[in-house]
Formats: structure tokens, sequence, C-alpha cells
């Protein structure tokens, strides 16, 4: 240990000068470092469970979705508010045009599978009569399906699942949304690093200079890694209202941005779970499609009924009744099958009238500051902790590096 003894002396400046130096690159490495862990990698490397590492938000991807949905679905968005601005005449007249082209083809395609002698022997004057009867009940066939789908919407639309599902399919999406709301904060993580790291640095080169052993790099290290990280995230969350400090008036970085962050945050929800096509599919193609089969099936059988007119009771004798009931299934999975394909039409319609990126925006700009809290908050909260002892590991073992680079000559003496 006599080696330790002469590690530095207070002649060597330069020493005295790059240690300060030496801590704020520390500081603000580990902080880097440590805001990377939280995000990556987002699968499991290493051996399961314990030997090896994910980051803390894929890692905690269903409770983080939790938060963020439950925030979502309390606070932000009502699912009867978002559907009421939607007028269900307007959406049938966007629609029209693809469900016009689908009725001829339809009508022939099904007579003819069913009763194709029928089918032929029926005037073109009475064909061109059930078209047009088909066509002209549509647009009023349509907009009763929307309408019903408006007022059922709670039993036929799980907001909560569709954006659990979307996230939980998508684990980086989770990753953008902390990473992008968050991105200031984070780079005021690795920058006040650097700073704190310096300062603690100036502190750390007063005690060596009258207080020299080998231990105090790597422990002084630990201290700038851990003390920064804790230090930054108290300074993003707390205060959460302004408080006044003599002529200053603080507050939490993080709701100092909260304008900012709503407008980030709505464009990502808007974009890339909200948006018209994803509500669309999960309507019609989610778990609750039986509700809305229901739905066109009840409209499309009574427009089918009525198209038919005075023939119905011939067709039925023709054809037979449990064919013709056959075939207004047919009609009615045809029609189902057809809904999201022209529902694309009313997208430009449906976005307008909804602006969901601004509804959002607006709603979370009246959040208090602790609902606005859960936005950013859920990435650190639950393993708050790791991200500080991350920090304090990576400050030792940057502090051991630092001891083995200043000291090298040293390190060779003893072991040779």
């Amino acid at each position: 240990m006599d080696a330790f003894i002469t590690f530095f002396s207070h002649e060597d400046i330069w020493g005295y000068l790059t240690m300060p130096f030496i801590s704020a690159i520390v500081g603000y490495v580990t902080n880097v470092i440590a805001i990377k862990m939280m995000f990556y990698p987002i699968e499991f490397i290493g051996i399961p469970p314990y030997l090896g590492w994910q980051g803390i938000v894929p890692a905690k991807i269903v409770e983080m979705t939790s938060v963020t949905v439950d925030l979502m679905t309390t606070k932000l968005i009502s699912v009867k508010e978002v559907f009421s601005r939607i007028d269900p005449v307007r959406i049938s007249q966007e629609m029209e045009e693809s469900f016009l082209t689908l009725i001829e083809p339809m009508v022939e395609d099904l007579m003819i599978s069913y009763s194709p002698v029928l089918w032929e022997t029926i005037p073109i004057l009475v064909k061109h009569r059930i078209y047009d009867l088909s066509k002209r009940d549509m647009p009023n066939v349509v907009a009763k399906i929307m309408e019903d789908i408006k007022n059922n919407i709670d039993e036929i639309f799980d907001l909560k699942k569709m954006v659990i599902d979307a996230l939980l399919r998508n684990k980086p999406l989770m990753n953008e949304i902390f990473l992008k709301c968050g991105e200031k904060e984070f780079k005021f993580i690795g920058d006040s690093g650097f700073y704190f790291g310096f300062f603690f640095g100036l502190i750390q080169t007063g005690i060596w200079y009258y207080y020299q052993e080998w231990w105090l790099l790597p422990v002084g290290g630990l201290v700038v890694g851990y003390i920064t990280n804790w230090l930054a995230i108290k300074m993003i969350f707390e205060p959460k209202n302004p408080k006044k400090l003599g002529p200053l008036v603080i507050q939490g970085l993080f709701f100092k941005r909260q304008k900012e962050v709503a407008d980030e945050y709505s464009l990502i929800i808007s974009r890339e779970i909200l948006s018209p096509q994803n509500i669309i599919d999960a309507i019609f193609r989610g778990p609750m499609t039986d509700h809305v089969f229901k739905i066109v099936q009840r409209h499309t059988k009574k427009s089918v009924d009525k198209s038919a007119g005075l023939a119905k009771p011939f067709v039925q004798v023709v054809i037979g009744t449990m064919k013709y009931i056959e075939m207004k299934e047919r009609i009615c999975d045809r029609v189902l099958e057809q809904f999201p394909k022209s529902l694309q039409a009313i997208e430009k319609y449906t976005e307008e009238v909804i602006d969901m990126r601004n509804l959002l925006k607006e709603k979370m700009s009246l959040l208090s500051p602790d609902e606005f809290e859960g936005i950013l908050r859920p990435a650190f909260q639950q393993d708050e902790w790791k991200l500080i002892v991350a920090g304090g590991v990576l400050g030792l073992i940057a502090g051991m590096l630092q001891l083995f680079l200043l000291f090298k000559d040293q390190f060779s003496a003893l072991f040779l």
C-alpha cells in the first residue's frame, strides 16, 4: 500500500486541474448511460431472469401501459364525446359511391348463385327496378347503421383494450412516447450530470489535497453518479407547483413545459394509436364485432325485404324460404365485409370532425400538475431507484477506471 501514498503530490498541478473535468465527464456519461438503460434494450439480453438487462420501460410495459391508458381514458378521452361529433348522414354521403358500385354485382352474383333460372326469366326492367331500389335505400341503411353504432359505441368499441393492444404490440412506441415527451428532461439529466459532476469534482479535489487515499476516486465516482441522477430527477419533477424563492420562481422542469409536452403527446397518440383507420379497425375487426354484425344484419335484412317488395313471396316460393334467409345472411356478410373498406373514404372527414390531436392537446393543457405528472413520471417512478443506483454503479466503475489511468505506473509497481 506504500505505493499509494505517493499517488499524487500537490506539486502535480495538472492532476488537480483535470480531476473536476474527469468528474464532470463521469457525471455526464453515467447519466446518459443510465437514461439509455431505461429504454434499451427492448428485449432482455443475458441469461434470464436475473443475469442480464432489459430497459426499465420495456420490462414494465404492462404496468406502464396500464398507467398510460388509465390517464387517457379517465382524464383525456370520452368515447361518447368523440363519436358525438360524427354525423351519420354525412358519413353515408361520403360512403355512398363505394357502396353503390357494390350493389349491381352483388345482386347479380347472389341471384345467379341461388336461382339462375329465375334470374334469367326476370325482365330487364324488373332487374333495374331491384337495382334502383337497393341503391336508393343504401345511403339510408348506412346512415341507420352508423347511428346505431354511435348510440351503442360503449358496447362495440373498447378504447382501453385498443390502446393497450397497440402499445403491447409495439414496445418501441411506448419508448417513443416517453422519449419525445421528455426529450428536454432527459437531455437535462445528461447535461446536469456534467455540471453537478464538475461541482462535486471541485469538492473531491479539495478533499484529495488534504486526504489522499486510493479509494477516494472510486467512491467519488459512485457519489457523483448517484447524486447527479438523484438531483436531476428531483429538479424535473419537483416542485409540481410554482414556488417563490426570494426573487426566483422555481418549478419542476417538466411542469413548465406542459403545453409543449401536450402538443408532442397528442401528435404521437393521434397518429400512431387513435387514428381514424385504427378506430375503424377496432370497431369492425375487434373483439366486439358481433355487436356490429347484429346492427348491420338488422338494417341490411330490412333493406333486402324492402327491395324485394311485392316479389318477396314469389321469390321465397321459387328459391325456398331457407335459401331466401341464407341469401340475406350472405348479403349481410358482403355488406359487413365492405363496410371497413368503404369507411376509408371517410378518414379525412372523421379526422377533421373529431380532430383527435387538438382534442387531446386541449384536455392535456387543462390537467392538474398531479394528473400531468402521470404522462412521464411512470418511466421513473416504479424503478426510479434502479436509475439512481445504476448511475452510482457506473460512477464507481468510472472512478476505478480513472484510478487506473491516472496511476497505472503505481499499479504496475504493485503487481510486478
